[in-house]
């Protein structure tokens, strides 16, 4: 299954035609520079520079789940959804306690309208680790797209246990409520 990633990543990578720059070049030499500028370019929504610097880190490290992350961040944005999927499918063989790359896959899944599969990774992510709120919302909001507003209740209900003091939670459970209440009428 390796090899098979590891071809199709290669055609990926073939087909943009990069060539290194200077700046890129000595990232090489410090990989926490090459993901910090990996990062930031998402940050600015340049998902194929991105796209680009992870790949120099993925020949030089192929286990490195900030790269591979990275990897599967941009091709999601860039809407190549089947080849985030086997990076990160690739990602959680090589880390299979990693949160993160749990909720990234559910946001592929979500893309892909795979809604049961990105319930799935969310809640694996937080097993995996309740405290990162992002995957929370992220989930609680994937409930309310699909109309699960009495899941989307529980969980955020779980998360302001979790977190009593934060006010969007707060106001995201009062809109949540609102809803329901709506939809009986």
């Amino acid at each position: 299954m390796t090899e098979i990633i590891r071809y199709n990543l290669k055609d990926v990578l073939i087909s943009d035609n990069f060539y290194d720059t200077d700046e890129q070049l000595m990232s090489r030499v410090n990989p926490l520079l090459l993901i910090d500028k990996g990062y930031d370019y998402i940050d600015q929504c340049e998902y194929a520079k991105a796209f680009k610097v992870f790949t120099i880190g993925a020949a030089a490290d192929k286990t490195d789940p900030d790269i591979l992350n990275g990897l599967g961040i941009c091709l999601c944005e860039l809407g190549m959804l089947d080849e985030a999927k086997k990076v990160l499918d690739y990602a959680i063989q090589v880390h299979p306690d990693d949160p993160v790359i749990f909720s990234n896959m559910a946001g592929v899944f979500w893309e892909m309208a795979d809604y049961d599969m990105a319930i799935y990774y969310y809640c694996r992510s937080l097993e995996i680790d309740p405290e990162i709120e992002e995957t929370f919302f992220n989930l609680i909001n994937l409930y309310m797209e699909t109309g699960s507003l009495y899941m989307a209740l529980i969980t955020c209900t779980k998360f302001i246990e979790a977190f009593p003091d934060n006010e969007e939670a707060v106001n995201l459970r009062n809109d949540i409520i609102l809803n329901l209440g709506i939809s009986f009428i």
